[in-house]
């Protein structure tokens, strides 16, 4: 399924894509969550997404976060429509002001889009689960619980900055390992990419089966704790 939400007033549209996130998350409370953009995208991550069909399948809840503003990326991304309209995933585009032609293609496959405003000049990306995993892959832990705070006042969902943390983490690694580029790379070993991927992993699935507070167990990691 696949969901678009743009428009230059961006918090309008930004609370809109963060509560279709949480009603996503109240739908199938076992899918996993994912948060991309031009930092951390990848086309072979996106096509194994929405290729991932059957009953025994994992399924995933992506947002995109402005790739259709990623001039490199847009066109990748919209080929890809028709497969994300028919996934049994659900796909969120989050965009600011996308070119008539897109938006052609967004009316033809998206099953509900949301426009807020017209167009007007970009405002500075203030996504706050982006800031939190730029901080923390810096290693500025008062930068990136700062801004934890933040998101957790404006009800960011914890499994969104929990799903955005480990894509990140996980493409640092994979470049770490394939020699390829990610400006977060050398301010990590690879074993310390390893234990930090490892704590997520099995943070998220402690949390699905024990119960517990991802909130505080996110603040732990991000404090270093």
């Amino acid at each position: 399924m696949l969901y678009v939400v743009y428009g230059s007033e961006t918090d309008k549209a930004r609370a809109k894509k963060d509560a279709l996130v949480k009603s996503c998350l109240k739908q199938r409370p076992d899918a996993e969550f994912f948060a991309i953009d031009d930092d951390n995208f990848s086309e072979s991550a996106l096509e194994g997404f929405y290729s991932s069909q059957g009953l025994f399948q994992k399924k995933h809840i992506v947002v995109l976060d402005r790739l259709l503003s990623h001039k490199e990326l847009k066109d990748v991304v919209v080929s890809a429509f028709p497969k994300m309209a028919t996934s049994e995933s659900m796909f969120i585009v989050f965009d600011e002001n996308p070119d008539v032609k897109t938006v052609t293609q967004i009316k033809k496959h998206a099953k509900d889009i949301f426009v807020f405003g017209e167009k007007k000049e970009k405002k500075e990306r203030d996504n706050t689960t982006f800031l939190i995993t730029d901080a923390f892959m810096l290693k500025d832990r008062k930068g990136s619980w700062v801004n934890y705070q933040k998101a957790i006042r404006a009800n960011v969902a914890p499994e969104a900055i929990h799903g955005a943390l480990f894509w990140q983490v996980k493409t640092t690694l994979l470049a770490k390992k394939e020699g390829g580029w990610n400006k977060f790379t050398k301010n990590y070993t690879e074993n310390e990419l390893d234990e930090i991927l490892g704590r997520l992993v099995k943070m998220y699935h402690d949390i699905r089966i024990e119960g517990g507070d991802l909130e505080i167990s996110l603040e732990k990691l991000l404090l270093g704790k």
